[in-house]
């Protein structure tokens, strides 16, 4: 018989569980030797209780074939909806749980990936919040760790690694033993014929493993792979004073992905687009060093002490965030907070304007589904920014000891943000209680404006509507000459009143938070566009850019800056933008943003030519070879409204000299091609000469981008239907469904995305769900009848968690292209 959908596991009844459980040790046996859709597990838990009491384990099997508690064995109506009631315990417990389970193609639980590449097979768990039941039985919560042993018998050609030393004690037969108790969303194992590179650092075993099709990019990229490893080790030991508990290190880039890495202690899962096939920028290189650093970061922030409970998620991940782009800028060569200003930070900006926005710290988490709704750029963006400013008001000295008191007082146990306050304040820190619930407890950005430029820049804080919250920005205004250069930078505390700076005679431009310092929004006081108009395109410094850049676009988004006019600012200022991150940022807001859901349906061609304008201008005064051209050329491969140059770049024929077709650049060109053309032919040529799963995705993508009824249906029935196909085959054709320049061939899908999109639930879960209905939001469909079939979607009282928080954002998203074209047409 069908096993009921999971419960959500509630606060409350974690706290209850943690009350009634403790000295927790695990034995999870797995046969991976069985069929193509199940295996066998068998958890083994021995853990103490009040004698009489009663809880549950959870457990998402396909079958459970037995369960026992202390000898005796549990009828099957024990096992109800993804529990196993576990009645009349004892002071010392024994439970065995006897399942089959099912592999997963969504990411999460045990997934299985067969490599179209070699038609090897390749495993790795996940299991992120709910998904640790779908591959042994277990207390789900964060605050229960325990101890664990694994025995997994599996194919004598595979490799078995997971969160502590692994060694095979007979052929097929591996045995791990990990070193330090474990919360259960951090439980992995990856297993398969990996490819491995492995060193060591500082009497730390480290290893690098992908599938044996990407081998030879492994070999190619392991030098910067170990030494962004290695330099993080060192910084981390050093600033935290606590050396890395978890003994091997291992860094296995695994398919399929969901989030960008998993920082499993001993065993971090990433995704293995890392692994660049083709070749990359030293802006996505650094992304990746900050990447590693970030999971790096979590083996102490997470891992070594984890929070109690989801709604102190930010002690993981805020700081994770934070620290990362500081050993990526002051450690491993990269500089990074370019990239946290441009991207991250608007991630961030996004959410934390977003109906569904939630505080930092203590974001009302009430149950598991709710938690993962808010893995999200508040809990990483902001929250890195608010720790940003809080370093610079603190000082480093005690910045840095209060950390190191909290990791020392509750290592290998749990925490909550008390405990993190408490230690700072021990360190020397004052006021940090009001600090708390100003910046952590709170939502919504304060904007930062000019209203006096006379001699003196008066800035005013002016906080969300509707509220009044006493925050403290420490920043730096700074003043820009005619000419573009900055010639001041003025810092300033600004709080409940305005602050007067005093700046240069002659400035042009007065940018509030020029060094991209503070969590806010930035206004130019009256007529500020017109006077970023004048010298952003001659401005030098990077940081300031940054923040203007971010001005434009929240401002577009605000309904306070017309698009067409934001579209000429971005494209005129570019040729003077050195970052090349910037660059594609910014070239993919007008291309996707401008020239999209803020267009109406007549101007996108023109807005989409302008674009390519400016990207062709790029193109041709970048120097060959360079990533400025690399970037150019994608933005330029984009926005291509030319079928036949698209034709002679895909032969190789016309190609800047200094770009070669590597194999994404081919998919770019490929995808163009098909949707102007409708030409399904190139797109299955393609995925004959590259069957990764890379190709895969792409050619999935470029099929839902074909201008065809027949091709949207079949895409359509891939969305909505249930199917085979992996997670990163949906995502692609999520994103290319609803190309904003196929309106009139999409419009008849909007109304039946809001009525079958809830109904997904159904079939799929977990992170697939959400972000497969996120990815399709038809957010490009900017009419008042779409926007009200969204609101209307809204009112259903039977959606799925994830469903509603992509139909949250989305008809957010897609209320605010309604009111900017309805405010500037």
């Amino acid at each position: 018989m069908s096993e009921p959908a999971q419960l959500s596991l509630q606060r409350s009844e974690a706290v209850q569980r943690a009350e009634n459980v403790s000295d927790a040790q695990v034995l999870v046996e797995l046969d991976l030797t069985g069929t193509d859709e199940q295996f066998a597990s068998t958890t083994t838990l021995t853990f103490s209780s009040a004698a009489g009491g009663i809880t549950f384990l959870d457990f998402q099997g396909d079958e459970c074939r037995s369960a026992t508690v202390n000898g005796r064995k549990l009828p099957a109506s024990a096992w109800r909806a993804g529990r196993i009631s576990l009645p009349d315990l004892q002071p010392m417990n024994t439970v065995v749980v006897d399942g089959l389970m099912r592999y997963s193609n969504d990411g999460e639980g045990m997934h299985r990936h067969v490599d179209p590449a070699d038609g090897s097979t390749y495993l790795y768990a996940m299991s992120f919040l709910n998904a640790a039941p779908r591959w042994f039985a277990c207390f789900d919560q964060p605050d229960l760790k325990a101890n664990y042993e694994f025995r997994v018998r599996a194919p004598q050609d595979w490799v078995v690694l997971g969160n502590g030393p692994s060694r095979s004690v007979a052929p097929g037969l591996w045995q791990l033993l990990p070193l330090r108790p474990l919360s259960t969303y951090f439980v992995t194992l990856v297993a398969g014929p990996y490819a491995s590179v492995t060193d060591e650092h500082d009497g730390i075993p480290l290893g690098f493993h992908v599938r044996a099709s990407l081998a030879d990019a492994l070999r190619a990229e392991a030098a910067d792979l170990i030494a962004v490893t290695k330099a993080s080790f060192d910084y981390y030991h050093r600033v935290f004073g606590i050396r890395y508990p978890f003994g091997d290190y291992h860094q296995a880039f695994v398919p399929d992905f969901n989030a960008g890495a998993m920082e499993n202690p001993g065993c971090v899962t990433l995704r293995d687009s890392l692994i660049f096939r083709s070749r990359a920028t030293r802006s996505e290189r650094a992304g990746r060093a900050t990447t590693m650093a970030h999971e790096m970061a979590h083996m102490w922030f997470g891992d070594l002490v984890t929070m109690t409970w989801w709604d102190d998620l930010w002690l993981n991940e805020s700081f994770a965030e934070y620290v990362a782009h500081r050993v990526s800028e002051e450690a491993t060569g990269y500089a990074s907070w370019g990239e946290f200003g441009i991207s991250r930070k608007d991630w961030g900006s996004v959410a934390d304007q977003s109906p569904s926005t939630h505080p930092v710290a203590g974001n009302g988490a009430g149950d598991a589904d709710q938690a993962r709704q808010n893995f999200d750029g508040i809990s990483y963006a902001k929250g890195a920014a608010v720790l940003k400013q809080l370093a610079a008001y603190l000082g480093e000295d005690v910045f840095w000891s209060g950390l190191r008191t909290y990791l020392s007082s509750h290592s290998f146990g749990n925490a909550e943000l008390a405990d993190l306050i408490s230690t700072w304040t021990l360190a020397g820190a004052v006021g940090l209680d009001q600090w708390a619930a100003d910046w952590l407890q709170t939502t919504g950005m304060d904007t930062l404006d000019v209203t006096d430029t006379a001699g003196a820049a008066t800035i005013v804080r002016t906080p969300p509507r509707g509220t009044h919250r006493a925050r403290r920005h420490a920043i730096k205004v700074g003043a820009v000459a005619h000419d573009g250069r900055l010639t001041a930078h003025v810092p300033v505390l600004l709080g409940d009143e305005p602050v007067a700076a005093a700046l240069p005679v002659g400035t042009a431009l007065v940018v509030p938070d020029a060094g991209d310092d503070t969590w806010a929004k930035i206004r130019f006081g009256t007529g500020g566009w017109t006077r970023v108009a004048s010298v952003l395109p001659t401005l030098a410094d990077a940081a300031a850019r940054v923040v203007i850049y971010n001005s434009i676009r929240d401002a577009v988004r605000d309904a306070e800056l017309a698009p067409a006019l934001a579209l000429d600012l971005v494209c005129d200022s570019l040729a003077a933008e050195p970052t090349d991150v910037v660059l594609s940022e910014m070239l993919g807001f007008a291309l996707n943003q401008l020239a999209g859901g803020y267009a109406s349906p007549a101007d996108r061609v023109r807005r989409r030519d302008q674009v390519h304008a400016a990207a062709r201008a790029l193109l041709d005064l970048a120097p060959a070879g360079s990533d400025r051209q690399l970037a150019a050329f994608r933005s330029v491969v984009a926005s291509c409204a030319d079928a036949d140059a698209l034709r002679g770049w895909r032969s190789s024929t016309g190609l800047p000299d200094g770009v070669e077709l590597d194999p994404e650049l081919a998919w770019a060109v490929v995808e163009q091609l098909a949707a102007l053309t409708g030409d399904v032919g190139v797109i299955e040529e393609a995925a004959r000469s590259d069957r990764s799963g890379a190709g895969l995705a792409a050619a999935a993508r470029a099929r839902a981008r074909l201008p065809t009824s027949a091709a949207k249906e079949a895409a359509w029935r891939l969305l909505m239907e249930p199917s085979a196909s992996s997670a990163y085959e949906l995502y692609a054709t999520a994103q290319g469904f609803f190309d904003p320049l196929q309106s009139s061939l999409t419009e008849g899908y909007v109304g039946r995305y809001f009525n079958e999109v809830p109904e997904t639930a159904n079939f799929r879960q977990g992170w697939a769900l959400g972000r497969v209905a996120r990815l399709a939001y038809p957010a490009s469909a900017t009419t008042g009848d779409n926007l009200r079939r969204g609101e209307r979607a809204l009112q259903r009282e039977d959606l799925a968690p994830p469903v509603r928080r992509a139909l949250v954002d989305g008809t957010d998203q897609l209320r605010r292209g309604v009111e900017s074209l309805g405010h500037w047409s």
